[in-house]
């Protein structure tokens, strides 16, 4: 085995850390942009940029270019009712007022998933039966004239669920394998799902994830790969990957994710579909696989709802916050030319990521234009330090101590020494987990032997950078951010563009509640673009907002090419 030395440097070089030789002290100066006391050198950031991209050059570009050549298109069934289209809270209406019936909603939503998942492959488990008993109870309880639940927010609405948050009696594993003969079903709803039950809504399936949800593609053994509703040969992102495929297949109108590293904004993004990271903390996060009980978690980890349109996610956001709903004073209307807009046009969070594309630019500038067109003060912002948010997000998340993942060790809850034995499983195809699982595990090892004086160098790198952007935003200003570089790529290809997914990380880095709007379709690929909206802590409104002009003005939602 390596000595711990060797392990620092291995760790240092993975996650960027530039380590300087000797003690500092315990009082170091903070990290300053500008100077040389840089949080990575420039030669280990060129060294990150250059592996990934000979790793793509020599084998995932070629084979994931072969795999979508050799794969059909599907395209998906029409979209032949209009329940399947309508927002969430105008169902929840007609559903009250007895224009329409729950049983008649629920099934044109078991219909359409029937229809699409063989396509986009969402689903893991369903409860389709009962979805219709519970909507059946709803509406007879309406003809009796039960008036409590006239004051349901959420009545009649049917919901999916990411797999990875327990819905009573549903498959509830986040994507790991199971011991031999095991079946992992959920004993009782988690908080977030029992709230929106006891808000009137339906839950019907739960859908995919990576394993462990430690990717941004949902796949896993299991369940294979989710495909995107746009074209069936791309990814739907990950890691709630499901929700995202069925939302923008018009399968699903509202449903829960959850997110650590953009995990829902990036299905959203690339599915043309909405969603929102909550201020931390306010929204639960137990009933959650993998779990993990360090303090630090809740910092970067939180659930999330998503949506096909921004107008719902208010709604959403509020049911699932419960008690904490009134810190976020969501029902307060906005006065949108009171908002100060900032945004920055294409600087990564990272040196290392690709640079963004003209179709996100153009949102970015569409934006911008109409947002000055309706009076707002809107303002470019230079961040400095912005450069360096992959490198101490991703330092400082692989800190955090007894994620239950398949490399977690119940009699050793401190140790990953299962990281190592499942990796030479993996190299001997004795494995049952995934391949990126398994190099998370590793890297969770390796980052153990980051020296103190590195990751207090990352803390302060972190701290600094909210501090300015807090001071930039303050109580009334929103910031207009890059999603991606680009639109959907090939199932496969995050082994090449993995260090792109810094533009969602660094909003769980700092803590701050984010949206991610669609913007229709782009007029180069044909495939969903959009941007994201960050607003300070305990401001979701001003950034759900912004989020419904930017929606309303440019399209939101596309339905997707369909069959003739």
């Amino acid at each position: 085995m390596w000595g711990g030395e060797s392990l620092s440097w291995v760790a240092a070089l993975l996650t960027g850390a530039a380590l300087r030789k000797g003690k500092e002290s315990l009082n170091e100066a903070p990290y300053r942009a500008g100077t040389r006391n840089t949080f990575t050198a420039r030669w280990q950031r060129w060294l990150v940029r250059g592996f990934v991209a000979l790793v793509g050059v020599l084998v995932v570009r070629p084979f994931t270019y072969l795999t979508y050549l050799a794969t059909p298109r599907k395209r998906l069934p029409p979209i032949d009712n209009p329940i399947l289209t309508m927002q969430a809270q105008d169902i929840a209406r007609a559903v009250r007022t007895r224009k329409l019936r729950a049983e008649d909603v629920v099934t044109a939503f078991v219909d359409r998933i029937n229809a699409v998942n063989p396509v986009v492959n969402a689903v893991v488990d369903q409860r389709f039966t009962d979805a219709l008993r519970d909507a059946k109870d709803i509406d007879a309880r309406l003809d009796a004239g039960d008036e409590s639940l006239k004051d349901l927010p959420l009545l009649g609405v049917p919901i999916t669920v990411k797999e990875s948050i327990a819905v009573k009696g549903m498959s509830f594993r986040g994507g790991m394998p199971c011991r031999e003969g095991e079946e992992r079903c959920a004993d009782a709803d988690a908080e977030t799902v029992a709230r929106l039950r006891a808000a009137g809504a339906v839950p019907l399936c739960v859908t995919n994830t990576p394993e462990a949800c430690l990717w941004w593609e949902s796949f896993n053994d299991y369940t294979g790969s989710t495909r995107n509703p746009y074209d069936s040969r791309l990814t739907a992102g990950g890691s709630s990957g499901g929700e995202g495929a069925l939302l923008g297949s018009a399968a699903s109108v509202l449903g829960v994710g959850s997110d650590v590293a953009g995990s829902c904004r990036l299905p959203a993004y690339f599915c043309c579909v909405a969603g929102h990271k909550p201020t931390p903390g306010v929204v639960p996060w137990l009933g959650h696989a993998p779990e993990c009980d360090d303090p630090k978690w809740p910092d970067f980890f939180t659930q999330a709802p998503m949506a096909r349109y921004v107008a719902d996610l208010p709604l959403a956001l509020k049911v699932l916050a419960g008690d904490k709903a009134a810190e976020l004073r969501l029902d307060e209307k906005v006065d949108l030319k009171s908002v100060r807009v900032l945004y920055i046009e294409s600087e990564p969070p990272t040196s290392v990521s690709d640079a963004v594309t003209g179709e996100v630019r153009a949102c970015m500038t569409r934006a911008v234009q109409h947002l000055r067109a309706q009076g707002l003060d809107v303002q470019p912002l230079k961040l400095a330090g912005l450069e360096d948010a992959f490198f101490s997000g991703a330092l400082l998340m692989l800190q955090l101590r007894r994620v239950r993942t398949v490399h977690f060790d119940p009699q050793r809850p401190d140790s990953l020494h299962l990281a190592w034995s499942e990796l030479f499983r993996f190299l001997t195809c004795r494995s049952k987990c995934t391949l990126h699982s398994v190099v998370a595990g590793v890297l969770f090892y390796l980052a153990r032997f980051t020296p103190q004086s590195v990751l207090r160098k990352a803390d302060a790198h972190r701290t600094l950078l909210l501090a300015r952007l807090q001071a930039a935003l303050g109580q009334d200003a929103v910031l207009l951010y890059p999603s991606m570089p680009a639109p959907a790529h090939r199932i496969g290809l995050f082994w090449r563009r993995l260090l792109n997914t810094s533009y969602f990380m660094i909003f769980n880095l700092l803590g701050m509640p984010v949206t991610q709007v669609p913007f229709g379709l782009g007029t180069t690929s044909g495939l969903p673009v959009g941007l994201q909206v960050a607003a300070n802590r305990y401001q979701d409104r001003l950034s759900l907002s912004v989020a419904r002009e930017l929606e309303t003005a440019f399209g939101g939602w596309v339905p997707p090419h369909c069959k003739a």
